[in-house]
């Protein structure tokens, strides 16, 4: 197992370079210059000169991109263009609220899309089961956009229970957050429902699952102490793989509700083609998918002993 943690730790480091070298040649081919963003269209042309050598960003694309990978290795992702904070530090503020929105959309988005899966399979082929899945279908089938503009409407704007937008002053706030982590995860939970629906009813058609029924166990004790732990294992990649979708993909969310995370600062660097911030949100991206994605196979083991890494 700690040779096999080793090896994966290994391969993030040309997933890292393969991802920043295609981000700079992605931007490079994108219109635009970060120089005239900065300054505006009607600066001089010595001036925007003049800084664009300070910035080095006269040089070919490839020697930025190898002088990045230089300051990357000793910690460095650079400073803005635009604002000419470090990037680190505006990480440093971002990452947690996007977190905290993705931690709390994960929670509610599981628990109810493992219910109701489960539910439903239960209740197959019943009015239950109908329910459940069309509630399924209309939240795969709705934009995000729209969802969270009617959530805003009827629960801030006519029942006045929780706040339009933002997160206050910073802290944990049910009121602030309960709003966005609903919006962001019932796509998931609606996909997560379908998804469990499906293994259970593969599950409770197993020999161990009937041998549990003829002892005379009880049906809630078959289903959520014999049942329940091998659904988990398919469902934990699932789950584990849309926390990372949700940290790395909360822009329409944090944007219709002002919420101040990584989604809206990355959107707007690449706005305003701020290449350093970019990159730096591309870099934490990428490790934050391959990191999840080592901590599922690790909780992999856990659920089941019978899994072997050699």
């Amino acid at each position: 197992m700690f040779q096999y943690i080793i090896r994966r730790l290994l391969l993030i480091i040309p997933v890292l370079l393969g991802v920043l070298f295609l981000t700079f040649v992605l931007m490079y081919m994108i219109p635009g210059d970060p120089v005239v963003t900065m300054l505006g269209q009607h600066a001089d042309d010595d001036i925007i000169e003049r800084i664009r050598a300070e910035l080095n960003l006269d040089e070919p694309w490839y020697i930025q991109f190898f002088n990045y990978i230089k300051r990357t290795l000793r910690g460095d992702l650079g400073r803005s263009y635009i604002s000419n904070v470090e990037v680190t530090e505006a990480l440093k503020q971002k990452l947690p609220n996007t977190f905290k929105l993705a931690s709390a959309a994960i929670i509610i988005s599981t628990i109810m899309g493992v219910l109701i899966g489960i539910i439903s399979a239960i209740f197959k082929n019943t009015w239950i089961d109908h329910a459940a899945m069309t509630f399924a279908l209309f939240f795969i089938s709705t934009p995000i956009f729209w969802f969270g503009m009617v959530l805003i409407y009827i629960f801030s704007m006519t029942l006045g229970w929780t706040p339009v937008s933002g997160m206050g002053d910073g802290s944990f706030s049910i009121k602030h957050i309960i709003l966005p982590a609903i919006t962001l995860g019932s796509r998931f939970a609606a996909f997560l429902a379908r998804y469990t629906r499906s293994v259970m009813l593969e599950v409770i058609k197993e020999d161990y699952i009937r041998t549990a029924r003829s002892k005379g166990l009880r049906e809630t004790t078959v289903i959520f102490k014999h049942g329940l732990r091998n659904v988990m294992i398919p469902v934990v990649t699932v789950i584990g793989m849309n926390f990372a979708s949700l940290l790395n993909g909360s822009v329409l969310t944090e944007t219709i509700f002002a919420w101040p995370g990584f989604g809206r600062y990355i959107v707007t660097a690449i706005k305003k083609r701020d290449f350093q911030v970019i990159a730096g949100c591309v870099w934490v991206g990428a490790l934050i998918f391959v990191f999840i994605n080592l901590m599922v196979d690790i909780i992999y083991v856990t659920l089941d002993p019978r899994i072997k890494y050699d």
